[in-house]
């Protein structure tokens, strides 16, 4: 084993150690096909102006219609979601993705959206850098709604789902 795959199994078996809130990444491509893709790599970039951040494997479908585009949308689930995120995290459910949950389109941008999501981020994509695998997708917050109540996380740690 090279030194940087021995460095590469370790980071993975560091990284299923940090507790990571569950998204479902959204977007629409030129032809008007809808995305969906699971992602614990979303974080906050700057309150002005305001911004995250998501990392997409550009292997994964969601990858093409992002660069594509310009709007994306980033669903923060709450423990009923739990399905809505294995269906998205599962390629061979690609197909059947928007079967489960609260889908409704964005009324300005088309995006899909969970309606019952604890929070909803429409961005709209300002900057784009690839790094390994990955493409590092930085969007402008043009919209929030926030689900009212106490919040409630789904989150990931050590390779299994857990409720907050």
């Amino acid at each position: 084993m090279t030194q940087s795959t021995e460095a590469a199994v370790t980071m993975f078996e560091g990284m299923r150690r940090l507790v990571s809130g569950v998204c479902v990444v959204t977007a629409v491509d030129e032809q008007g096909e809808r995305y969906a893709m699971t992602a614990t790599s979303v974080t906050s970039v700057s309150g002005e102006p305001p911004s995250l951040l998501v990392c997409v494997n550009q292997q994964a479908r969601l990858h093409s219609a992002v660069s594509h585009t310009d709007f994306f949308c980033i669903n923060v689930l709450a423990p009923q979601h739990e399905r809505v995120s294995i269906n998205c995290a599962s390629p061979e459910m690609a197909s059947s993705r928007f079967t489960e949950g609260a889908w409704m389109n964005h009324s300005d941008s088309g995006v899909p959206y969970l309606a019952d999501a604890q929070s909803v981020f429409f961005c709209r994509k300002s900057q784009s850098m690839v790094y390994g695998t990955h493409t590092i997708f930085v969007g402008e917050v043009e919209q929030t709604l926030v689900a009212p109540g106490e919040p409630r996380a789904l989150v990931y740690i050590n390779g299994a789902y857990r409720h907050l």
